[in-house]
Parts: C-alpha cells; sequence; structure tokens
C-alpha cells in the first residue's frame, strides 16, 4: 500500500519513490497535477535518472504551488486515495527544500504589483527615481529574502532583497492603493542615498 511519512510537510516539494523506470518527468508531473486540480496544481518536477540508458531510478521530486497543495498529495498517498501511477504505488516524504527558490504560500506572491524605487526627501516626502509595472513579487521566508521580477528594455530582471538589508519595514497606502514601503540598506546606482525606499503597490 502507499504509504507517506508521518512528518510534516513544511515545504512545497515532496520526495516521490517507486517511481517506474520507464517514466518521464513530464508524465508524472501531470500525474500529480491531476490528482491535485481542486486544491492546487504541480508546479515542478525532477526524476532521478541512471546514466546507462537515462531511466529512473525510481525516486524523483515534486513540487506544488504551495505547501497546503503539498500537504493534500501527501495525504491522498497515505490514505491509499492516488491512483495508481503507470501502474505503481508511489510512495512520498517530505523534502527538506523546493525544487525551485518560490514563496512555499499564496499569500506571499503578488502577481500584478507596481515597484518603485526612490529617496525620501522628508519625514512623510518620498522622490521616485523610477518604476516598473507588472511586477511578480514572492517572499520566501526559507531564504530570507524578498524576490522581484521585473521587465526593462525587454528583458526580465530578478531583484533579491535580502530580509538582512531591510532597515525598516511599514504597511501604508500610495495613490489609494494598498502598498508597503521598505527601507533598505544597498541602493542601485542611480539612488543618492545609502538607505533608500522601495514602494510595492499590490
Amino acid at each position: 500500500m502507499a504509504t507517506a511519512l508521518s512528518a510534516p510537510v513544511s515545504t512545497a516539494t515532496v520526495r516521490v519513490f517507486n517511481i517506474p523506470p520507464s517514466a518521464v518527468a513530464k508524465e508524472l508531473l501531470a500525474f500529480f497535477n491531476s490528482a491535485v486540480v481542486a486544491a492546487g496544481e504541480a508546479y515542478a518536477c525532477e526524476i532521478a535518472a541512471a546514466r546507462r540508458g537515462w531511466l529512473s531510478r525510481g525516486n524523483g521530486s515534486v513540487q506544488f504551488d504551495s505547501t497546503a497543495t503539498a500537504t493534500l498529495a501527501a495525504e491522498l498517498v497515505s490514505s491509499g486515495r492516488l491512483p495508481r501511477f503507470l501502474g505503481s504505488l508511489l510512495s512520498v516524504s517530505p523534502a527538506p527544500s523546493d525544487l525551485l527558490p518560490r514563496a512555499p504560500d499564496l499569500s506571499l506572491r503578488v502577481a500584478d504589483a507596481r515597484l518603485l524605487v526612490g529617496n525620501r526627501v522628508a519625514e512623510r516626502e518620498f522622490e521616485a527615481a523610477d518604476s516598473w509595472d507588472s511586477v511578480r513579487v514572492e517572499v520566501i521566508p526559507g531564504k530570507r529574502r524578498i524576490d522581484l521580477y521585473l521587465n526593462h528594455d525587454s528583458k526580465m530582471y530578478k531583484l533579491e532583497v535580502f530580509f538582512e538589508d531591510i532597515r525598516n519595514c511599514y504597511q501604508c497606502s500610495f495613490d489609494g492603493a494598498g502598498a508597503i514601503l521598505l527601507q533598505v540598506s544597498c541602493s542601485p546606482c542611480y539612488c543618492d542615498a545609502s538607505v533608500f525606499p522601495l514602494y510595492i503597490i499590490y
């Protein structure tokens, strides 16, 4: 019978065992995606392969869109409600880390934010140096950082803001929209101050 370890799922990734030798990652990802469709989706997958013939070594990992979805997948396995995968009963256990660095919960992600970077010129006055729309924001507690994905000059960039570099953090509003003000202790070359504000508007 398929089993799952009793340890709680603390990441969005589970280790998967008893994978058939002929299986490929695309098939395993689609299988788990259909199994958890009511709660979320499978986000990434890898299968350990032997060099000889590149067949599955029987184990791999699947990352879901949240820890809640990963927990559901583990519960489906432990309760015997997960269908067979290519004729095999899979078993899972919690993974200590995710395959890809990502916010482990949907509440820690913003898909379409606006980012303003600039200087504080007075107590309640902010002077913007640059801004970007359609910014994706992910807070990753395990890595102690905030990832911001933005487009600039037709190229995609990722800005990493580490928790240790944040001097102050305030919840506020900007032009009537909810916002977070971060005072960061490092600055891009176009900012004069050594501590500058980042406005994340969501």
